[in-house]
């Protein structure tokens, strides 16, 4: 009869933000470090680190356990076996209290790993699109462009000057200054606010240099090793190692750490040493061995 209102058609008008409202509620009871908060609301990457206890999250002695028990070693990955979607959102606490020296740096270079990795899909992801532009195969787009061109601080929307930008950090560069940066995951600021690469621009103040620049603090470990990678692809004081990148792939190779590091003198006030300090470790860590390494797929939300 006319005039009486539809009750099937306003509970299914009322049920979307009825089921948005629930869906907040359970993500803030869930908690921020959940993995369903981590993925949808930071939009981070989840994977096998679901499976781990809060023990072995935590303590390094009881990660270095479960590494051993998924088989997930170095030299595996070296021989071409796919690293473990794992990705912490922390380092244990207690990475320094490991008595022998190579396994906190087994653990260390294990559980960063993945993380670099699935940034650099991340940024392979990107460029695969620029580049099917550039060639014709897709239609260019011009307002991801420029969405692109603000992330990367472009000066131009132009592919090919984006592509001189969008391009992924060699895993041995990153390995390796992370350790230089961190002490092997050990620092203050790893400790307090998960920077692995010594960012400023933060609220952590250096101790006993109250006039030093506060260092930035990060919700993860991706969230750290994003904005590193962003730091090399976009500041300007990177720019001699994007034309090196640029050149290396024009005659058809591929970056690696090694060559790369040589255009970090502007890193760190130590300058020229600080490139022999990172190539030194490189070098002497075999980190060369994992700039072709490649992400399992298992498990992983992204």
């Amino acid at each position: 009869m006319s005039g009486q209102p539809n009750v099937k058609s306003s509970i299914f008008t009322l049920l979307p933000p009825i089921l948005a409202v629930a869906g907040l509620y359970l993500l803030v009871a869930l908690g921020t470090e959940s993995p369903l908060w981590r993925w949808l609301v930071r939009g981070e990457p989840v994977g096998l680190e679901t499976s781990l206890s809060e023990d072995e999250r935590t303590q390094a002695t009881r990660l270095d356990a479960a590494f051993t028990r998924m088989n997930y070693r170095l030299d595996r990955v070296a021989a071409g076996h796919r690293v473990p979607p794992l990705f912490l959102p922390s380092l244990p606490g207690d990475l320094d209290s490991l008595d022998e020296i190579d396994t906190k740096k087994q653990v260390f270079l294990r559980l960063m790993l993945p993380l670099i990795l699935v940034v650099n899909e991340e940024i392979a992801e990107d460029r695969a699109r620029l580049e099917a532009m550039r060639q014709g195969k897709v239609a260019r787009d011009d307002g991801w462009l420029a969405d692109l061109a603000q992330r990367y601080q472009s000066p131009s929307t132009d592919i090919a000057v984006l592509l001189r930008r969008v391009d992924v950090v060699p895993p041995s560069l990153a390995l390796a200054q992370a350790v230089e940066e961190s002490g092997w995951g050990t620092s203050r600021f790893v400790r307090e606010g998960n920077n692995l690469f010594g960012q400023v621009g933060g609220d952590i103040v250096p101790e006993g240099d109250q006039g030093g620049p506060a260092m930035a603090s990060f919700e993860s470990l991706h969230a750290a090793v994003r904005a590193y990678a962003q730091n090399l692809n976009s500041h300007r004081a990177y720019e001699p190692l994007r034309r090196i990148r640029a050149q290396i792939r024009a005659r058809g190779g591929s970056p690696d750490g090694h060559s790369l590091a040589g255009a970090l003198t502007a890193y760190s006030e130590r300058g020229h040493a600080y490139v022999d300090a990172i190539r030194a470790l490189i070098r002497h860590n075999s980190l060369l061995r994992f700039d072709h390494a490649r992400l399992g797929r298992q498990g992983i939300l992204s």
